[in-house]
């Protein structure tokens, strides 16, 4: 067959300069073949197959740039018996390129009759771009699909720890109450003993759903990272025993403005970590480092690490490393690769809650049998650090000696009230007990305020900060103590006096119920005695 091109040198087709020049302009490549071979290219279809010259194209097989499956029946479509002229709908395929890479192009075909014989026009455009932009908005609905479904995951995990704080106070104040009744067996000790340590290990479980959930107080303070580190290696040794080797890193000091307890447990949870991930004669390396980003860096969530100077640590281990599909999970609550028995899946979980108190933010480096990283990045704080946490500033020092007066405890538990009447009274305390908000108003407005009032933050219908900030309202100087899984920044108390205000975190002992009353009303009569700041 003829030169397509040469056949028309002479007819209305190559005649007809302006529609040369506008098919040579055209944006999107232009690609005629007659159901074999390309017998015509423009300008922009050289540029986007990568050809310098016409050749290139010309003459060669269509299948060498496009080869969609839909080819034959787009032509079979195109060329029934019934259409001469037919366009066909536009499909997405990949252009091969003359370097051996391909290009994500959409494809509208025209087939057409040019003296006698059928030939396909295809018009090429590039969506390579609008594709790389789709694949992004599909990670980020899936990365805020994700986050959804873990906020809702972590108020569910919120709601589950405070019940199981409840039934935790009530386990241990039974278990106290039995230690210190003379009449409990040596032979039964041991077992209450054991009911205690049970309790105590829920507890545990439950500050790391609340730490996951982000509902942990938090007491922020200056510290200098490598410090912190060094003062856990004796502990991240004790992790990680005597099987595997521990190489620490801290030569590089910086200062962090983080909660000490909080950055404690990170980098345990950490070690814990990278102990499940290795065996006997890994090595497990824990950095301390600074760097500056110049521009944001995606984390382990999918979010951005915004531009700026942050204090580094790194844990990094030779162990069995990671999958890209066990990566994708490592930070959800209750994941776990471990045996059943052998670990609850809340450390990482864990971590990535008390890492976003502290606006603070994690990356992770892992292959299969090539070892795992993890990455913590701290915004640096270039003010004076110090590592000794002020006391005075959290807890008051007053004497516990409790002058005697009424408690009114509000809790919804039967069990949690038992308690705390038995535990109170044996204190020397007067004690009446109310179920929720209106109870107790009802009890007040009958017997005027008491001494102190004890109430749950978790009350039916109203919250106990909100009965707080009634009371407080009404009587400035009553003591009000919140019993609560939550740190008190999460309650509502309005413009009241705090200074009457403050909590007792659950699950607790009798005892530690008793010495918080005493606290509490020794410090609001303290605070009588000094009169108004001037």
């Amino acid at each position: 067959m003829k030169n397509f091109v040469e056949r028309h040198a002479n007819d209305a087709w190559a005649s007809n300069e302006r529609l040369l020049a506008l098919v040579e302009l055209s944006p999107d490549g232009i690609i005629v073949h007659d159901g074999e071979h390309v017998v015509f290219a423009n300008a922009a279809a050289l540029r986007l197959v990568g050809a310098g010259h016409s050749n290139q194209i010309v003459r060669k097989p269509i299948e060498e740039f496009l080869e969609p499956p839909h080819l034959k029946a787009a032509q079979a479509d195109i060329f029934d018996n019934s259409h001469w002229t037919k366009y066909a709908p536009p499909v997405r395929d990949f252009l091969k390129r003359t370097d051996g890479t391909s290009l994500a192009v959409e494809v509208r075909a025209l087939g057409f009759i040019d003296d006698g014989h059928p030939f396909i026009h295809l018009v090429v455009r590039d969506i390579s771009g609008r594709v790389i932009a789709e694949e992004a908005a599909r990670v980020m609905e899936h990365r805020l699909q994700q986050a959804q479904r873990m906020e809702d995951v972590g108020a569910l995990a919120g709601g589950v720890a405070h019940e199981v704080n409840n039934m935790m106070t009530v386990v241990l104040g039974f278990s106290e109450f039995l230690l210190d009744d003379g009449h409990l067996s040596e032979e039964a000790r041991p077992d209450v003993l054991q009911i205690t340590k049970a309790a105590k290990r829920a507890s545990v479980i439950t500050q790391q759903l609340l730490a996951f959930s982000r509902r942990t107080a938090t007491r922020p303070e200056l510290v200098d990272l490598s410090d912190a580190v060094g003062l856990a290696g004796s502990t991240i040794r004790r992790i990680l025993g005597s099987a595997r080797v521990v190489d620490l890193k801290t030569e590089i000091h910086s200062n962090i403005c983080i909660d000490p307890a909080h950055l404690e447990q990170v980098i345990v949870n950490l070690a814990l970590n990278a102990r499940d991930a290795t065996a006997d004669g890994d090595v497990i390396t824990v950095t301390t480092d600074t760097t500056s980003l110049s521009f944001g860096k995606t984390c382990a969530e999918g979010t951005i690490i915004p531009a700026g100077e942050y204090a580094t640590l790194s844990v990094l281990d030779t162990g069995t490393g990671m999958s890209a599909e066990t990566q994708s999970h490592i930070f959800e609550p209750f994941f776990t690769t471990k045996p059943i028995g052998k670990g609850t899946g809340l450390g990482l979980a864990a971590v990535i809650g008390l890492l976003k108190q502290s606006d603070c933010y994690i990356k992770v480096h892992s292959a299969l049998q090539s070892g795992s990283e993890f990455i913590v990045y701290f915004p640096a704080d270039d003010r004076k650090s110090t590592n000794q946490r002020d006391r005075d500033q959290f807890s008051y020092r007053a004497p516990v000696i409790a002058p005697k007066g009424t408690v009114l405890f509000v809790d919804q538990e039967p069990s949690l009230r038992i308690i705390a009447m038995r535990a109170l009274e044996e204190a020397g305390y007067s004690v009446v007990t109310a179920a929720d908000k209106r109870e107790a108003l009802a009890l007040i407005a009958q017997n005027g305020p008491p001494t102190i009032v004890v109430t749950d933050s978790m009350l039916a219908s109203v919250g106990g900060s909100e009965l707080a900030r009634q009371l407080s309202l009404e009587w400035p100087v009553l003591p009000v103590i919140l019993m609560t899984s939550y740190p008190t920044a999460d309650f509502y108390l309005g413009d009241i006096a705090q200074s009457s205000v403050s909590s007792v975190r659950k699950p607790f002992t009798p005892s530690q119920l008793v010495s918080a009353v005493a606290t509490a009303v020794a410090r609001v009569a303290l605070l009588s005695l000094q009169g108004p700041a001037s």
